[in-house]
């Protein structure tokens, strides 16, 4: 009965540990993704030409690590927000961007 509790425990440790990890590395991942150009609206990227986009839209990863898939664009007060799906997590991934005339 003993040894059974302790594999119990064991198991919910390394369950734990496992879990706190990965919140670890997502909010690592979140602060570093944070920085980069076109993230957030509070960094658009800004565009000089339509192969820019292309290029951001082909690099841009989630917060996983998966490829994200186009949805389409929008646009937001002085913005464009190009959309995208994540297909592996499905989680909404967001690219920001200003045109350089949108700018005057």
């Amino acid at each position: 009965m003993d040894l059974l509790l302790y594999a119990l425990l064991l198991a919910l440790a390394v369950w734990g540990f496992r879990k706190a990890r990965g919140s670890f590395e997502r909010v690592r991942s979140r602060r570093r993704r944070a920085g980069l150009p076109g993230a957030t609206a509070d960094n658009p990227l800004v565009l000089r030409s339509a192969q820019v986009l292309e290029d951001a839209r082909a690099s841009v990863r989630c917060e996983c690590g998966g490829r994200v898939q186009e949805l389409g664009e929008a646009t937001r007060v002085g913005l464009r927000v190009a959309r995208g799906r994540c297909v592996e997590c499905e989680a909404d991934v967001d690219l920001y961007f200003v045109l350089p005339h949108m700018l005057n």
